[in-house]
């Protein structure tokens, strides 16, 4: 019956209390069974906050175009690549036209690879830009270079090379229709124009005037081309034409100078003397060439994550006293150097006939130094050997950990289905950001271009601009905190679940009686908790949004000339760091005791920390020296993985940078030695939670008796006493469980 009752209870079926009385709380122990649903004002709150995120997301939805971030969109409001309608409100004459044949975004001026002029004007109006660069939607990125900016001599060639290719391909790097309106064989012939390769020059302008007309970055025509390789829809001209560029604007400091000094940058690192292009082209070469050896290794880092998961224990015992063991000798070792070192100063200083003043302030100040040293390092020392006996209760916990999750082999895929619902997370608020990132006004931009020498009557150009909403920052705020928010929440959930199988672990004397404890602490979470874990995530979320902003004023601010802002900011800013890993680690050990005694939010915090606060030391060593040995294990991973790459690729004489796949292969070993370990960090802060409130609970004696193991209950006061109580329950196990034979056998023979 009592069985059936809490299968009832697991499955919702019947109203439970939220949480147990301070009167139970005194006498009963384990997890809790008859739960209740806690914090639900926190989850409705986070469901209407979510509901707010779709309200958004449908008028982002409404409004944005998401194809101008993918594609790039040109100087009149055209997106690349798709077939576009006249934007209401427009004027320009080129907007709304068919682009689905013109998939690339050109810039006329290769140097500005993103619209920041755009910006300036739309923010501090015409007058404060001289000259736009033109971008315009093209079929194909020019496969070859058309150079001589500023020479006259070279313009006549310059314009005959882009007709020769519009005729030839039907390309034109022109603004558009610029050669049907202006360069057709009708008006060459009727004013008189016998070389068709030359630009059609109106009578009113000079050749000199039309090298400035037709020559600037705001068209047009482009005052130069680059063979350009098409990236992300963008045609990107290579370091080597950039090179060329900087040389013929006469060694300016322009994009020339920034790409070699960037290829020689990349040549230090490689040690080679490539170009960037070069170096580009053979890394993606090799990663797709040793893409088996690649798989092979990311493969190895999994088999080895889980090796290191069954050793660790034995692994985290040796490093541990290794890391004492070394402390300890260093402790010894750098007082009596220092001493040496005094010792020589002193006896040299002593044997001078003319006493320096400065090398006798340098033997105090030696002395001084030797004594600040022998005061910390025994205090260290000291540490050391009264805690030794607490650093073994960590050797033993880490064992402990390691049991459990063999035993319950299920929860090193928990962390997989997490990462799936981040990604997907991260995934759906970025296609919503985009639309929000577009959901932007079109404004007409007239202005008149301006070139370097006077006497020119300029020509008026309309170029379309995409304004901002007056009221985007808000929503991006809303937005921000919406992927804090969520990312914090599904981490949360999983902390949450994966506390919870361990505490039916540790809280249950039959372990081999257990029964899915994992799908049960995934129960527990989302039929009773999803409020406590709305709750703290939602905290952490704050934090986390007032970080962005003072990051973003520390931006702002970062030219200031005011040093003591600079240093306010920098101090918030730390400060909330710390604050975000103090509520990191409270928020943590909270859902810890909401998964074992089924508590709220706030009641769980006060209970867990008065608990942490009784072993104070406990929870140092095992949260500083175990953060710090799980370090080393995902570090030991990706150290493996690196060795095994380097004995593989090493001398593959077809690769030419072997380390790049080897660390690709490195991080993806990092990344998985962190998913693995994260359920066993998880599993020892709930461990060490358990064990604290067993021992103050329970005190071995009858009826009362420690639900640790024997492992654990060796660190306990009352440990003989604990385990001689539990060797007689054992032994009385026995004698009864033989009885009941021995009388089944009686019965038995009685009734034949």
């Amino acid at each position: 019956y009592n069985e059936y009752k809490s299968y009832l209870s697991i499955m919702g079926k019947q109203k439970v209390k939220p949480f147990q009385t301070k009167e139970e709380d005194k006498h009963d122990v384990g997890p809790l069974k008859d739960r209740g649903c806690t914090d639900i004002i926190c989850i409705i709150i986070f469901i209407v906050f979510l509901g707010g995120m779709v309200a958004l997301a449908y008028f982002a939805f409404m409004l944005g175009d998401p194809w101008r971030l993918v594609n790039g969109y040109d100087s009149f409001g055209n997106t690349c690549g798709r077939k576009n309608t006249k934007l209401e409100g427009i004027k320009s004459e080129y907007n709304g036209l068919d682009m689905t044949d013109k998939p690339y975004l050109m810039y006329f001026d290769p140097t500005v690879m993103l619209p920041s002029s755009l910006s300036s004007v739309a923010q501090f109006g015409t007058g404060s830009v001289k000259e736009l660069t033109m971008m315009i939607c093209v079929k194909e990125c020019p496969s070859q270079n058309v150079v001589g900016i500023f020479s006259s001599e070279t313009t006549d060639k310059r314009f005959a090379t882009y007709k020769e290719l519009y005729d030839k391909n039907k390309v034109s790097y022109c603004q558009y229709k610029f050669f049907e309106e202006y360069y057709t064989d009708t008006k060459a012939t009727e004013l008189g124009s016998k070389d068709k390769n030359k630009l059609f020059i109106p009578e009113s302008v000079s050749s000199n005037e039309l090298s400035k007309q037709y020559g600037g970055s705001s068209g047009p025509c482009p005052p130069f081309l680059f063979n350009s390789t098409a990236l992300l829809g963008r045609c990107i001209p290579g370091f080597s034409d950039l090179v060329n560029l900087g040389e013929e604007l006469g060694g300016k400091a322009t994009s020339g100078d920034i790409a070699t000094e960037l290829e020689t940058k990349i040549n230090e690192v490689l040690g080679t003397n490539v170009t960037a292009e070069q170096v580009m082209k053979y890394a993606m070469s090799d990663v797709m060439n040793s893409y088996r050896e690649t798989a092979m290794m990311c493969g190895a880092s999994l088999v080895i994550s889980f090796i290191m998961i069954l050793l660790l224990g034995w692994v985290a015992q040796v490093m541990i006293y290794a890391i004492a063991l070394v402390t300890a000798l260093a402790c010894i070792a750098g007082p009596a150097y220092f001493w040496y070192v005094w010792y020589i100063a002193k006896k040299d200083f002593d044997a001078m006939s003319i006493k320096v003043p400065s090398q006798e302030e340098n033997v105090q100040t030696l002395m001084v130094y030797a004594i600040i040293v022998t005061v910390i390092c025994v205090v260290v020392l000291l540490l050391i050997i009264f805690l030794r006996s607490r650093v073994g209760l960590m050797v033993t916990i880490f064992k402990e950990a390691g049991y459990m999750v063999m035993r319950m082999i299920v929860v090193l895929f928990t962390p997989i289905l997490l990462a799936l619902f981040i990604v997907a997370w991260a995934g759906l608020w970025t296609f919503v950001s985009g639309f929000i990132y577009t959901a932007d006004n079109p404004k007409d931009l007239e202005f008149e271009r301006a070139y370097t020498e006077d006497g020119y009557d300029a020509k008026n150009v309309t170029f379309v601009i995409f304004e901002d909403q007056v009221y985007i920052k808000y929503v991006w705020l809303y937005h921000l905190f919406g992927l804090y928010w969520v990312t914090e929440f599904f981490l949360a959930c999983h902390e949450m679940a994966v506390a919870g199988a361990f505490v039916q672990f540790y809280w249950t004397r039959e372990k081999s009686k257990i029964s899915f404890p994992v799908l049960r602490g995934i129960w527990w979470v989302f039929r009773y908790h999803l409020g406590t874990v709305a709750f703290g995530s939602c905290i952490i979320a704050i934090i986390q949004l007032i970080r962005t902003i003072l990051a973003y004023i520390q931006n702002k601010t970062k030219d200031s000339t005011s040093e003591v802002v600079k240093y306010l900011l920098m101090c918030l800013q730390c400060c909330l760091w710390c604050f975000e890993k103090v509520m990191k680690f409270i928020n943590r050990n909270a859902y810890i005791y909401t998964a074992f005694k089924g508590s709220n939010f706030c009641t769980s915090c006060k209970k867990v920390f008065g608990l942490l606060m009784s072993n104070i030391v406990r929870v140092g060593i095992v949260n500083c020296v175990g953060s710090f040995i799980l370090f080393l294990g995902k570090f030991l991973v990706s150290l493996i993985v690196a060795c095994l790459g380097y004995f593989m690729m090493s001398n593959d004489e077809t690769l030419y940078f072997w380390a790049i796949p080897v660390l690709i292969a490195c991080i993806f070993a990092f990344a998985v030695a962190h998913t693995f370990f994260s359920v066993y960090e998880i599993g020892i802060d709930t461990i060490l939670i358990c064990f604290c409130e067993d021992e103050t609970k329970n005190d071995g004696t009858p009826g009362r008796e420690y639900y640790m193991s024997k492992n654990l209950m060796q660190w306990v006061d009352n440990s003989s006493e604990a385990l001689s109580n539990l060797k007689k329950k054992k032994a009385q196990q026995k004698a009864q469980a033989k009885a009941a034979k021995s009388s089944d056998n009686v019965t038995m023979e009685d009734i034949n």
